[in-house]
């Protein structure tokens, strides 16, 4: 279905393609292309590393055929909500296209590393990686040089911001044809109310973190004059107006977890933004969830008034499964384990990847109705065994269905200790 993709100066690297997505679902501990070619029969390092380094293969297409292929896989359609986040990397030196010392948001701090734009499809539990951008900082935009060595193309050594990124994917995504009604995003792209007035420009629903400190009118202002500051009349923080309100939040279930029902304190308030690019405030809904650890995250929403409060608030939890495929990408899939400095070779291995996540996650709709459990990381294991072949097939069965009588207990025991508070939303 895909081999096209890869015609590229008369001539298919297709073969290429499909040996590193298998590496990329082996048991190799590290998945960049010298342990790959270590691991699968009849590769070739040279082979693979022009693949993905210097082969002019185009990433776009792939991107689209991805995009549509799980927009029609998660049946949503318009239900689909399309997830932005970062995802940082870690790496040594100063010579891979990008890397700089920089907030790194897995380590919580500022670490050398590079920084992706990722945009993610999802409908009710299950998610697909549909985009990616790589970052630039400015340390490298303005030093033609280094990016010559990187082989930066001359289009991409402008600097933009990660909202400017995101909005790029949001962009490409609409026009491609993929299928979605909401865009979920952290308070890095949440703060940015520009891009949440372009958003609602499209006509899609934003759910966008924001900060506690946050500012917004309680009150709907005066369109024949912008206020000014937190000393007009009706500008609180959302904090504040999360503490006078509190005491109404109501007790929701937003979905059942392998850990228990998750359970959350939800409120929601009628309030207004002021973009610098409108000439008029947009309302919103402040929605806020508190979680059973006590903490609390603050989104605004442009959702209608209609809107239940149930919806906003699975809305609102939905931007978890960003994370959920991060996580199967680095642990399962190699996504942070090339090793290649170049621009084209990052976003080649980000698009292969994601490849390999659509399969694993076909694999998945195939056989759930008898596995519903099945995992990313199962899948692995079978492909694993396909490829490489290290345990019988029966055994790989027997790890899979002992894996997963584990969880069945650890769930059948949650369920019994939740099942003494009735469930008011399930997803």
């Amino acid at each position: 279905m895909i081999a096209h993709f890869f015609d590229v100066a008369r001539r298919n690297v297709s073969e290429h393609a499909h040996q590193y997505i298998a590496g990329l679902m082996t048991r190799c501990p590290r998945k960049n292309v010298e342990r790959l070619c270590e691991t699968l029969p009849g590769t070739k390092f040279e082979n693979l590393q022009y693949f993905l380094s210097e082969s002019p293969w185009a990433c776009a297409p792939l991107w689209k055929w991805i995009g549509l292929r799980a927009s029609r896989i998660l049946g949503g359609g318009a239900e689909n909500m399309l997830l932005l986040d970062e995802s940082c990397f870690t790496k040594k030196g100063d010579k891979s296209a990008g890397v700089a010392r920089q907030y790194n948001g897995r380590l919580g701090k500022v670490d050398n590393c590079q920084v992706g734009v990722f945009s993610a499809l999802t409908h009710d539990t299950r998610v697909l990686l549909s985009g990616a951008r790589l970052y630039l900082p400015e340390s490298w935009t303005e030093d033609s040089e280094r990016c010559e060595a990187a082989v930066i193309p001359k289009l991409e050594r402008v600097f933009r911001t990660k909202p400017e990124l995101a909005w790029e994917l949001i962009e490409q995504a609409a026009t491609d044809g993929i299928e979605f009604g909401w865009v979920g995003m952290d308070a890095v792209y949440g703060r940015d109310q520009a891009l949440l007035l372009k958003i609602a420009g499209m006509g899609k629903t934003f759910m966008a973190d924001v900060n506690h400190d946050q500012l917004v009118w309680s009150k709907e202002p005066n369109a024949t004059e912008r206020p000014k500051g937190v000393s007009e009349s009706g500008v609180q923080t959302v904090e504040a107006l999360w503490k006078k309100g509190r005491r109404s939040a109501v007790r929701l279930v937003l979905r059942d977890a392998e850990n228990g029902r998750v359970r959350v304190r939800f409120y929601r308030e009628r309030v207004w933004i002021w973009p610098n690019t409108s000439e008029i405030p947009l309302g919103v809904w402040l929605c806020v969830i508190e979680r059973a650890d006590g903490s609390v995250k603050y989104s605004l929403c442009n959702a209608d008034e209609e809107t239940k409060e149930e919806e906003l608030a699975k809305r609102q939890g939905q931007r978890y499964f960003v994370e959920r495929a991060f996580e199967d990408g680095k642990s399962q899939l190699g996504m942070g384990q090339y090793q290649a400095r170049r621009w084209l070779a990052w976003h080649h291995h980000m698009v292969l990847v994601a490849l390999a996540m659509m399969f694993t996650l076909e694999e998945r709709e195939v056989v759930k109705a008898d596995s519903p459990l099945m995992s990313v990381r199962d899948v692995v294991d079978l492909i694993a065994w396909y490829f490489e072949k290290p345990r019988t097939g029966t055994e790989v069965e027997d790890a899979i269905r002992a894996r997963h009588k584990r969880r069945e207990q650890s769930m059948r025991s949650k369920r019994r200790r939740d099942n003494r508070v009735p469930a008011i939303l399930t997803m």
